[in-house]
């Protein structure tokens, strides 16, 4: 059980670290997770957040998995990706190629179920596009590089499509997702409160999905104001059906369920890789 103190430190390093506001409602959520991480009693816990006081990147990169959420999936809001995909695709007809930015991507679902589509749209396996998939996690980013889903992972997706797009792993009982899936897919460490994001503009599509509303309120208008100007002027922002814009409303248009269209009277999209 986390007393207050630990529960204290542990929100005021969630705020520095990622901008994740903590009430005492995720309580239960930190330490059901904790257990699973290997912190399985108060003195593991305090020992964990001395050292990711003091900017010990193991400590901090533990207390970074305690705190954010892996929960994704293929195709998770169907229709966003459908949107997206047909969005992009005709971006890359009148430009020659499309970009695409699964900001919170986690394990990898989201910005390969983007390529799929991609690739279904089109028709063939090289459609004109790149998929940038950042997350604070490092480590879920490494488990997402791999390509490589149980069973249970897959098992909503149509039967159709996994057998084109996944084949036997090297893992037991195992799918790998396809190469011509994760060629159009790079991944990136990037914290979305962080001073740099290495990430150039303009974007066609923007996926920031399942992470603001984590964010504290301050927070949340700075990520939504730098996604508006990474954007390209008619360029789409998914973000989850649960979330909303808040005081960054002015910068986009609604355009579908949790699908935005950004104002052309935003700035110009951000060329730079220090915002």
């Amino acid at each position: 059980m986390l007393s207050n103190q630990q529960f204290d430190r542990t929100r005021k390093l969630a705020l520095k670290l990622a901008g994740i506001e903590l009430v005492d409602r995720h309580r239960e959520l930190l330490e059901r997770r904790g257990r699973r991480l290997g912190i399985l009693d108060s003195a593991g816990l305090d020992s964990v957040l001395a050292a990711a006081e003091q900017g010990e990147p193991g400590a901090t990169q533990q207390l970074l998995c305690l705190l954010t959420t892996k929960f994704t999936g293929f195709f998770r809001q169907p229709r966003q990706i459908e949107l997206a995909a047909a969005h992009a695709l005709r971006a890359g007809e009148r430009q020659g190629r499309a970009r695409l930015w699964s900001a919170a991507a986690a394990t990898g679902e989201e910005p390969y179920s983007l390529a799929m589509a991609l690739i279904e749209r089109r028709q063939g396996d090289t459609p004109p596009a790149s998929i940038l998939a950042t997350d604070v996690d490092p480590e879920a980013l490494a488990f997402a590089r791999r390509g490589e889903y149980g069973e249970a992972a897959v098992r909503a997706l149509d039967p159709v499509r996994r057998e084109r797009f996944f084949g036997e792993a090297r893992a037991a009982r195992c799918w790998a997702v396809a190469p011509a899936v994760r060629r159009l897919v790079e991944f990136r460490t990037l914290n979305l409160i962080g001073d740099t994001w290495l990430v150039e503009g303009p974007l066609d599509v923007i996926c920031c999905r399942n992470v603001l509303m984590y964010l504290e309120t301050r927070q949340r208008y700075g990520v939504l104001e730098r996604i508006a100007s990474l954007l390209a002027p008619d360029g789409l922002l998914l973000l989850d059906p649960a979330e909303h814009l808040g005081k960054a409303a002015h910068l986009f248009t609604p355009e579908a369920d949790a699908v935005y269209r950004r104002r052309r009277a935003c700035s110009p999209p951000c060329r730079t890789t220090d915002l």
